[in-house]
């Protein structure tokens, strides 16, 4: 192991990633207010892709830094830890992290695996959880038991342990920029926004209120993995992986009941989150924002909370697509996204806003009328609250 910084001399990413005038300069070009945490994303990929090299394709990458592979480098985000489906029981991922930790150079405090058990474990069967210490470039504290402090930060690896693995999908790494010169083998995009999703089931499935810092974060990557021009196939591909994601939260979960129950519950959180702006909530909404874009995003996405909340909308329309696909087993149409998408941009090229808000808002539900500052909302938010495959017609005419 050489002595600068820690670093070793056995990596698998080309060495100049880590340089910390490398990561500064693509961190200020790319307008992130703190490297450090673009740097925990580099190791990121550096960790797994050594586990990916010794699995032999038992692994698949997903989460936060499987997303950023899918989007633009100007809509990456940092992301701090590593999540990993699998096949391999705990025992055989305990033998590969040993062997990466060895074949890093372990020395000291650095690149040693430790099980990692929380406070209040998750219910989720087979998840399970490393920690490692990395050296840092850019000169980020870590102060250890015994008082000592280094340069070194935290990455957690989440494991998820399943029966069977989806269809992978290798795609170039690269970071704001920076050319990681490897392919990670991940889930695939639906089956990310299927992932995404269920984060936002709140009182089911989703992120619990413990951690209701991360919710901004998971609706940010949901509309990265979305865009126009990916939407409507991502969709089937989501619809059709949401049932395997919802099992995979444990047998309490199993069965059609739960499943309507779910994405009841989505819907319900995601229409909640679509007036965020206007109801006592956003507080606390706008305070996990701000934490998510001083710390993980780029310049360009820090949006105003009633941005926030047309994201949010346009989430809930695309979740009733889903729910009519994968409860009522009609398949969302080829295309069916794509006329939503345009139908919003007609809407926000209207000739008479005003009068369109007025048209959207007097077909919005009762509960949504109550909020009388909803009248002078955006009409594209009152679109995306209204918009349902079954209600296409009226709201072209509407819109015309």
């Amino acid at each position: 192991m050489t002595k600068a910084r820690g670093l070793p001399a056995s990596l698998l990413l080309p060495r100049d990633c880590f340089s910390a005038e490398v990561i500064a300069r693509r961190s200020q070009e790319h307008g992130f207010a703190q490297p450090n945490t673009l740097e925990a994303l580099l190791w990121d990929y550096e960790i797994f892709g050594q586990l990916q090299k010794r699995v032999e394709g038992a692994a698949r990458l997903m989460g936060g830094a499987a997303t950023q592979l899918f989007v633009s480098p100007g809509r990456q985000r940092a992301s701090v830890d590593i999540d990993v489906l699998t096949t391999l029981p705990n025992v055989a991922i305990e033998a590969h992290l040993g062997d990466i930790g060895r074949a890093l150079g372990a020395e000291g405090p650095y690149f040693v695996f430790e099980r990692y058990i929380p406070l209040k474990p998750s219910k989720t069967p087979g998840l399970h959880s490393h920690t490692v210490l990395v050296p840092s470039a850019i000169g980020q504290k870590w102060r250890l038991q015994d008082g000592r402090e280094i340069e070194a930060r935290m990455i957690k690896v989440d494991f998820h342990e399943v029966a069977g693995l989806p269809p992978g999908l290798s795609l170039p790494a690269a970071v704001a920029g920076i050319d990681l010169q490897f392919e990670a083998l991940c889930v695939s995009r639906g089956y990310l926004v299927a992932e995404k999703l269920l984060t936002q089931a709140r009182s089911t499935v989703g992120v619990p209120d413990s951690r209701y810092q991360d919710l901004p974060k998971h609706l940010y990557d949901l509309d990265g993995l979305t865009s126009v021009e990916t939407a409507g196939e991502s969709l089937a591909e989501a619809a059709q992986w949401l049932p395997d994601v919802v099992d995979q939260q444990g047998p309490e979960w199993r069965g059609r009941k739960q499943l309507a129950r779910v994405l009841e519950d989505l819907e319900k959180s995601l229409a909640g989150f679509a007036v965020i702006d206007y109801v006592e909530e956003r507080d606390r909404f706008g305070r996990a924002v701000q934490q998510l874009e001083t710390l993980y995003l780029p310049r360009g996405s820090h949006w105003r909370l009633h941005q926030w909340a047309m994201k949010a909308a346009r989430m809930l329309a695309l979740a009733r697509l889903i729910r009519r696909a994968v409860l009522e087993k009609t398949p969302i149409g080829a295309g069916q996204f794509e006329i939503l998408e345009a139908l919003a941009g007609k809407v926000r090229a209207h000739a008479d806003p005003s009068g369109l808000c007025k048209a959207l808002f007097s077909r919005l539900p009762a509960t949504l009328q109550h909020i009388r500052p909803m009248r002078g909302s955006p009409p594209e938010r009152l679109f995306w609250l209204l918009a349902d495959r079954e209600n296409i017609p009226q709201l072209s005419e509407m819109i015309s």
